[in-house]
């Protein structure tokens, strides 16, 4: 078989890791096994959309049906997260637009920032395991891993709010000397409070996920 066919009998990657994160451990590597070798039959004899629509058919239906068993904790903390991204969206909406709240520049200066400040307290390689563990509850992790990942989100969260404060200040100090009329500093003042709204949002996602690495480390202490 050629290198170029073997490539094409791989089942989608997406949908092959959603497999496997969802399915549970010890039954993983066999049906991933079966499902594969299925889906190459499936290609020899009806084709690569074929092959594709019916592996995606399969994947999701095993994959919504041990999910829940498998990685309940991490779907509440998603169905956490939209809910209060919703609700977020709704406040800003019936106040005076959510336009009014989005500005790109504002985060670029208070997340990325925050981000590789963590992981210079910390490490990339904590940083990565800890959004790990965050997204996937079908894994094996110890006491010590838990607690450093908890660390982690406490940095973060932390170094988010901290620098949206700091960058608020630098906006205040630089509206106070460009503008001399009261009537343009309010609406100016407002966008540089934008920082300080993505740091304390930054913080409160950063909390939820740092008491979720909390539990866990009560769960494996009892």
């Amino acid at each position: 078989m050629s290198k170029s066919l073997s490539s094409q009998l791989r089942p989608p990657r997406a949908i092959s890791g959603f497999l496997a994160w969802s399915l549970p451990t010890e039954i993983k590597e066999p049906v991933l096994g079966d499902l594969e070798e299925a889906f190459g039959d499936k290609y020899h004899q009806y084709g690569l959309l074929a092959a594709n629509l019916w592996y995606l058919r399969q994947a999701l239906f095993s994959g919504f049906s041990s999910m829940l068993q498998t990685q309940r904790s991490v779907v509440m903390f998603i169905l956490a997260m939209i809910f209060f991204l919703l609700m977020t969206l709704f406040a800003m909406y019936i106040s005076s637009g959510v336009s009014l709240f989005i500005d790109i520049p504002s985060f670029l200066i208070v997340f990325p920032p925050a981000l590789i400040l963590t992981c210079a307290a910390t490490s990339y390689n904590e940083v990565k395991r800890a959004f790990a563990m965050l997204m996937n509850g079908n894994r094996s992790y110890d006491n010590e891993h838990c607690k450093r990942s908890a660390l982690v989100f406490s940095t973060l969260g932390n170094t988010g709010l901290m620098l949206g404060i700091f960058m608020m200040l630098i906006g205040i100090i630089a509206i106070g000397n460009v503008i001399e009329s009261f009537s343009s500093l309010v609406p100016a003042l407002a966008v540089a409070m934008l920082s300080l709204f993505y740091g304390v949002a930054i913080k409160l996602v950063s909390y939820v996920a740092q008491q979720k690495m909390i539990s866990l480390v009560g769960e494996l202490e009892q």
